[in-house]
């Protein structure tokens, strides 16, 4: 056997080959008896690598994953669209066409027009940005207020309609005079008017630290007074404390008591006969009660 023969791994004898063959033959078989299916893979889009030198002196090589050019330009592009939608939105609705100028307002009696338009707070506002039931709720955050009615109209008109809270007495609250709604509501006073009813306390008795629609007083006793007013005209001014209630002065030289509550049709009937009665007979008293309208009485001098 030669030196290149041995070198190679060449049996040696006939018997070293045939030894060798059996040997392959054991070794195809144990093999094929591993043989494992393996499952298909998913089909998944190839990614180009990017190959970047860096300087001789590092040494070194970075490789980068490409990204569709595809997938990255309609992201791009949805992008764009985007913005572009956006702006034109926002020039639409700040266009100047669009800017509400000064409301069109109507039924205020009490409150300037000035101040219905700061209440409102529209102008200088895009039409599209204008809630009618938030500006309707500033509105009638005013005592005055008790209805309000906000109207939007292209392109940019807003009209207002107010109903307001109608005073019916006028309180002289411990020096401070307020005038009062049916529903005991309180605002301040608005010019002169003759046609209220006059009542003082020399004390306040106003309960004024709630909200500003919250009544004062029991509305019961304005409506005493709106009832007295009517069947006494002749009498001014009404004087309230919280002992006696309503009473007034009467020229006959005494003070005349209503209380806050009953029948007071049927009291102003009743005083008229006493007091008729005691002017008659010349009878001196100071003051006549009727705040118990089932056992009036009177107080002599």
């Amino acid at each position: 056997m030669s030196v290149s023969e041995r070198a190679f791994g060449v049996p040696e004898s006939r018997a070293d080959r045939v030894r060798a063959r059996r040997v392959r033959k054991v070794r195809k078989v144990e093999r094929a008896g591993h043989f494992k299916k393996t499952k298909p893979r998913r089909k998944t889009r190839a990614r180009r690598r990017y190959d970047i030198p860096i300087s001789a002196d590092v040494g070194a090589e970075i490789q980068l994953t490409g990204i569709s050019g595809a997938h990255f330009g309609s992201r791009l592009f949805s992008i764009v669209l985007l913005g572009v939608s956006l702006w034109i939105i926002t020039r639409f609705v700040q266009a100047p066409t669009y800017k509400t100028g000064m409301p069109m307002i109507d039924g205020q009696q009490m409150l300037s027009l000035a101040q219905v338009r700061s209440l409102a707070g529209v102008e200088g506002q895009s039409v599209f940005l204008v809630d009618p039931e938030v500006v309707e709720a500033r509105l009638k955050e005013a005592a005055e207020v008790n209805e309000a009615t906000v109207t939007l109209k292209w392109p940019n008109q807003v009209e207002i309609l107010l109903e307001e809270r109608q005073p019916s007495v006028e309180w002289n609250d411990g020096g401070r005079i307020w005038w009062l709604s049916a529903d005991g509501t309180a605002y301040i006073q608005h010019g002169i008017r003759s046609d209220l009813a006059q009542v003082t306390s020399v004390e306040p008795v106003l309960n004024l630290e709630g909200s500003a629609n919250d009544p004062v007083i029991d509305p019961g006793l304005l409506s005493a007074v709106d009832v007295l007013s009517k069947h006494l005209p002749e009498v001014s001014s009404w004087q309230f404390d919280p002992d006696h209630g309503l009473s007034f002065m009467d020229v006959r030289g005494w003070q005349a008591y209503f209380g806050e509550e009953g029948d007071m049709r049927m009291k102003v009937r009743i005083y008229n006969t006493i007091a008729d009665k005691l002017f008659a007979d010349n009878i001196p008293v100071t003051m006549v009660s009727v705040e118990d309208q089932h056992a009036p009485f009177y107080a002599m001098e």
